[in-house]
């Protein structure tokens, strides 16, 4: 984590930090994936100072200092045609959405319930404000961004419960919301991507309306991180596996419940009728492994998926994109293939 920037100061470093490349070593490559120039020196100027130890931190203090910190790297905020906060009826009361038109002319677009990440402790509509006005303005959709229930004041299943509120309410409403109901997705980041592929999943099993279509940016799919990447990029690449574990056990605190609190954990009949899917992974990040592996699950269950790696980036790119040219050419290319599904 970075201490509390604006943005212009945040921009101005990344560019004295680029100047400075020579003094920080050499390339930074592992499995074939050389790590983006900026980042690297960034990563390592982060790494000299200390930064970091969210993990050490009471969930409240973490919330706080994540609010503070959280869309230092964003770009500035895209202006929408209107931005409203509403709510949505939830299981344990009101659930908090911000809905964003973007400045459209014509038929009404497609809309996008949008989970923000945070590892299911931290995170707010509020810190993804700009994220969420980037994904509206690039995809051409409407998006209802859900303020879900946090851990370990409520743990799981909470916030999957609020998802499918929250995504149930957003389709019902979609006309009330200026978007089509014909065509309404679900997308999140990390934690978010969990959520997002939670709802695909029960409301498909439920014999629903489900999403249209399901956009996973770097999503987090299995509690019980067993995949290798959480040991290839276990340190050094702003999430390490100990904020991992630090997120998973306030929020699944029950070792014996993690495996089926996880999406991996369904069945390879259960992926069978899913909506089309575009996975979206960070070549340096410890949750790469799992998303690759779930989109292949799918792809092998007869879904559509457009899979990519980010080769060069780290997780949380998508919200870095004021900052660093790849992370925003990442997130273009992310918001092109999620509005070509909706619109297929």
């Amino acid at each position: 984590m970075l201490a509390s920037l604006s943005r212009a100061a945040v921009r101005t470093a990344v560019r004295a930090a680029a100047a400075a490349q020579p003094l920080v070593g050499g390339p930074v490559t592992i499995e074939g994936n050389t790590l983006d120039p900026s980042l690297r020196v960034v990563l390592a100027a982060a790494a000299r100072a200390g930064m970091g130890g969210l993990e050490r931190m009471a969930p409240a203090a973490a919330r706080a200092y994540a609010a503070r910190t959280m869309g230092a790297f964003d770009r500035a905020p895209h202006p929408m045609a209107r931005v409203t906060d509403t709510s949505a009826p939830g299981p344990a009361g009101t659930i908090p959405v911000r809905v964003y038109q973007p400045r459209l002319a014509g038929a009404p677009p497609p809309l996008i319930v949008f989970f923000h990440g945070g590892g299911g402790v931290i995170g707010s509509i509020d810190s993804y404000d700009a994220s969420c006005r980037m994904l509206a303005a690039r995809t051409g959709c409407v998006v209802a961004s859900v303020e879900y229930r946090l851990a370990p004041e409520h743990p799981h299943p909470a916030a999957i419960d609020d998802a499918l509120a929250a995504f149930g309410w957003a389709r019902a409403h979609a006309r009330d919301l200026g978007a089509d109901p014909a065509r309404v997705g679900v997308a999140g980041d990390s934690f978010g991507g969990y959520l997002a592929a939670w709802v695909e999943l029960r409301t498909r099993a439920a014999g629903l309306p489900g999403p249209a279509a399901v956009g996973l940016i770097y999503p987090l799919l299995d509690l019980t991180l067993a995949a290798r990447s959480y040991d290839t990029f276990a340190d050094g690449f702003l999430l390490t596996r100990a904020l991992i574990r630090w997120f998973r056990d306030h929020y699944c605190p029950t070792p014996t419940l993690r495996a089926a609190a996880s999406p991996w954990s369904v069945a390879d009949a259960q992926l069978r009728g899913a909506a089309p899917t575009v996975v979206v992974t960070a070549g340096f990040d410890p949750l790469r492994d799992e998303g690759e592996a779930w989109a292949a699950r799918l792809r092998a269950a007869g879904a559509r998926v457009t899979a990519r790696r980010e080769p060069d980036l780290v997780h949380g790119f998508f919200g870095m994109t004021g900052a660093f040219a790849r992370a925003d050419e990442a997130a273009a290319a992310l918001c092109a293939d999620l509005a070509a599904e909706l619109r297929a």
